[in-house]
C-alpha cells in the first residue's frame, strides 16, 4: 500500500508539472500490478509537436511511439501488448523491453573471464544445443526498475535505476545499471546505458522494440525500404551464434544500397535459411565507440522513416519471423514479418570471440553505449 501511495503520489506531481501551461511533457499513470504486487506505472512523454512515446517501470518497456506520416497523421509504430498481464506471461516475451545483462546470445550459457568459469541460466536450446538468451530465465525485461522523470522545457526523459545483484542469473558482481529514455523535440528516441560493477563480468544491453511503421496494425514489413551501413555480417552455427563473419556484397544482406525486404526475401542464403528468414547481425562499419550511422528504413507508403544511429558494433535486425496468430496483442493475432527490430549491440556471444570488440566490464571502468532512434518523414 505504502508503494502504491508513493506512486499515485509520483504520478500527481509528475502529471501536474506536465499541465503548467502546456499539452508537452511527462505524465505518469497507473498501469497494473505485477503477480509480485508491484505497482506499474506508465509514463507518457509527449513533445510539442505532440508525437509520444510511453514507457513501463516494468522492463523498461516501450509500449506506443506516436509519430506523423507525410501527411501529419499520428500512428503508434510499435507492436505490443494491451495490458501488464500479457506482458508478463505472453507468448512473446520480448516486446518493447530492456534487453541484459547480455542482449542476444552466449553458447552454451557460459564464459569466463581470467580463468574463472561462469555458468549463465540457459533458456533456449536452439537445435538441441543450449544457450543463454537476453539475460536469462529472469532477465532485465522481467524485474521492475525505479524511474525518475526528467520534465524540463529543454528535455524530456525517464532515468531507470537497478542494482543487479552479485550471481543474478550467473553473472558475477553486483552492476548497477542507469538507463535512460530521452524524447526530444525532434522525434528522436535516445537511449544512454550506464553500468558499473565491483567485480569483473560482461554487459551488453539493448532494446528489443518491434516497430512497424505502417502502424502497429498495418500488416507486413516488407515493403518497407532498408540501408545499413555494413560491409559483412556474423554468420551463424546451427545453435544460432556466430560460426564466422562473411561479406555480404552481392547477396540477400547486401543493403548498401537501398533495397525493401521483400525484394531479397525469395532468395535466401544459408544463413537465412537456417534463421528462417531476416535474422542477423551487421557489422557496422568504422566501430570506435562513437555515435555513428547504422541504418534507414522507411515505409514508403506513409512515408515514415526511422534512421538508427549507435555507438555499438553491430545491429541485429529481426523482421518478426516468429510472431504468429498465436500470439493476441495490440491489433489482435499478430502475423509473420508484422515487425522488425533494431536491436544494437556488442555481437552475439562475444564472450567467445576475442576478435569481437570485448564486453568484459572491470571494477573502476565505466559501461556506457548510446543508441538514437530518429523518426521523420520522406516527402
Amino acid at each position: 500500500m505504502n508503494q502504491f501511495l508513493a506512486c499515485l503520489s509520483l504520478a500527481v506531481l509528475v502529471t501536474a508539472c506536465a499541465e503548467c501551461g502546456s499539452s508537452s511533457g511527462v505524465k505518469a499513470a497507473f498501469y497494473g500490478v505485477t503477480q509480485d504486487g508491484d505497482t506499474v506505472i506508465q509514463y507518457t512523454l509527449t513533445n510539442a509537436s505532440g508525437a509520444q512515446i510511453k514507457v513501463i517501470d516494468y522492463g523498461c518497456r516501450i509500449t506506443n511511439i506516436i509519430v506523423p506520416d507525410r501527411e501529419g497523421k499520428m500512428a503508434d509504430v510499435v507492436l505490443g501488448y494491451e495490458n501488464l498481464k500479457d506482458y508478463e506471461i505472453g507468448a512473446e516475451r520480448f516486446f518493447g523491453a530492456l534487453l541484459g545483462r547480455y542482449a542476444n546470445r552466449i553458447a552454451g550459457g557460459a564464459f569466463m573471464i581470467d580463468s574463472i568459469r561462469y555458468q549463465l541460466s540457459c533458456n533456449e536450446s536452439p537445435n538441441g544445443y543450449p544457450g543463454h538468451l537476453h539475460g536469462g530465465m529472469k532477465g532485465f525485461d522481467r524485474v521492475m526498475w525505479k524511474a525518475m522523470p526528467i520534465n524540463t522545457p529543454d528535455t524530456l526523459g525517464i532515468v531507470f535505476t537497478r542494482r543487479s545483484l552479485d550471481g543474478e542469473e550467473g553473472y558475477p558482481g553486483n552492476l548497477d545499471c542507469k538507463v535512460t529514455y530521452f524524447w526530444t523535440s525532434d522525434n528522436t528516441w535516445r537511449i544512454e546505458y550506464e553500468a558499473v560493477t565491483d567485480l569483473p563480468t560482461i554487459v551488453n544491453m539493448s532494446q528489443h522494440c518491434y516497430f512497424n511503421l505502417q502502424g502497429y496494425d498495418g500488416g507486413s514489413v516488407l515493403n518497407h525500404i532498408v540501408q545499413i551501413n555494413a560491409d559483412s555480417v556474423t554468420v551463424n552455427t546451427p545453435w544460432y551464434v556466430p560460426a564466422s563473419v562473411e561479406a555480404i556484397a552481392g547477396g540477400p544482406l547486401d543493403f548498401r544500397t537501398p533495397h525493401s525486404f521483400a525484394e531479397r526475401a525469395n532468395s535466401p542464403n544459408e544463413h537465412m535459411k537456417l534463421m528462417g528468414g531476416y535474422s542477423a547481425n551487421w557489422i557496422l562499419r568504422d566501430y570506435n565507440g562513437d555515435l555513428r550511422y547504422a541504418a534507414t528504413i522507411t515505409e514508403p507508403q506513409s512515408g515514415r522513416r526511422i534512421e538508427t544511429y549507435t555507438t555499438e558494433p553491430g545491429l541485429l535486425i529481426y523482421t518478426g519471423i516468429g510472431l504468429s496468430e498465436k500470439i493476441v496483442a495490440k491489433g489482435g493475432p499478430q502475423q509473420k514479418y508484422g515487425g522488425f527490430i533494431l536491436e544494437t549491440i556488442h555481437h552475439p556471444d562475444t564472450p567467445h570471440h576475442p576478435e569481437f570488440p570485448s564486453c568484459v566490464l572491470r571494477p573502476h571502468e565505466k559501461y556506457h553505449s548510446v543508441t538514437e532512434y530518429r523518426f521523420s518523414v520522406q516527402k
